[in-house]
């Protein structure tokens, strides 16, 4: 059983040993992008625990470092410790390692921005990205969700996942983010078995407006896809033409990883 949270509050495996443990992590991942401070009474209504159990909660990782409070708002907020954690992430990722060579050299040869991401849940986690050494600078996603069923880089590899888990995707709907959004489970169905023909993804601008995409699967040694890259630009350099080239570079690279992950 993978769920974790839901509109009820945070729900408990069943193969859990140490539940209250569970609760108390998973505290921490209502902490987000949009929601980057929040109060004891906020955390109350999203978890479904009691207010006294959070304020304990809270005070020992606040001991630890891992959330501060915001004397002013009363709020709190991830600490520092938490980036300590994920530097080490970052340190000891074997994918990451041996992929970013390969972004950076797709990043170079095709001008664009390449990301990397893995499968989380129903969404697509960004583990790194590449930028071409022409860029004055870029848009870093690293560390930041999107759902599966409008990036190409999510896409790439729900396609190849099980009917359950496209299944779960769809029950747990499909917000439209722009108008050309895929939201209804058939067109995703047809979408992914299109992908699955191909050998990669596209996002035309179902995410975000003005971006374009295209993503290939990266498989390890076994052949199970682990994890996704992307090449990702402005839609007005995202021609069709182009975009077929980019998904050929992408499968080179992706075929010379194959044995080494």
């Amino acid at each position: 059983m993978s769920m974790e949270k839901d509109k009820a509050g945070i729900v408990v495996p069943e193969n859990v040993k140490v539940k209250s443990l569970y609760k108390a992590i998973m505290l921490l991942f209502y902490f987000s992008e949009e929601d980057r401070e929040l109060g004891i009474t906020e955390l109350a209504e999203k978890s479904g625990l009691l207010k006294s159990s959070i304020y304990n909660m809270l005070s020992t990782y606040e001991a630890c470092g891992l959330v501060k409070r915001n004397p002013f708002t009363n709020k709190y907020y991830l600490g520092v410790r938490v980036l300590e954690l994920s530097n080490q992430f970052y340190r000891n990722n074997d994918l990451r390692q041996v992929v970013k060579p390969h972004m950076e050299q797709i990043a170079n040869e095709t001008g664009e921005t390449v990301f990397l991401g893995v499968l989380n849940g129903t969404e697509v986690i960004y583990l790194d990205a590449a930028f071409p050494d022409s860029s004055t600078g870029g848009r870093n996603m690293t560390g930041l969700k999107a759902p599966l069923y409008c990036t190409g880089i999510g896409k790439a590899m729900l396609a190849f996942e099980s009917e359950e888990k496209v299944d779960e995707v769809i029950r747990n709907g499909m917000e439209p983010f722009t108008e050309n959004t895929i939201v209804d489970g058939e067109q995703l169905r047809k979408e992914l078995a299109l992908i699955r023909e191909r050998g990669y993804a596209t996002d035309n601008m179902e995410h975000e407006y003005g971006i374009k995409c295209v993503a290939m699967p990266i498989r390890n040694a076994d052949g199970k896809v682990v994890a996704s890259c992307s090449v990702t630009g402005p839609s007005l350099r995202f021609k069709c033409d182009k975009m077929v080239t980019l998904a050929a570079i992408l499968k080179k690279h992706a075929e010379l990883l194959k044995d080494r992950i």
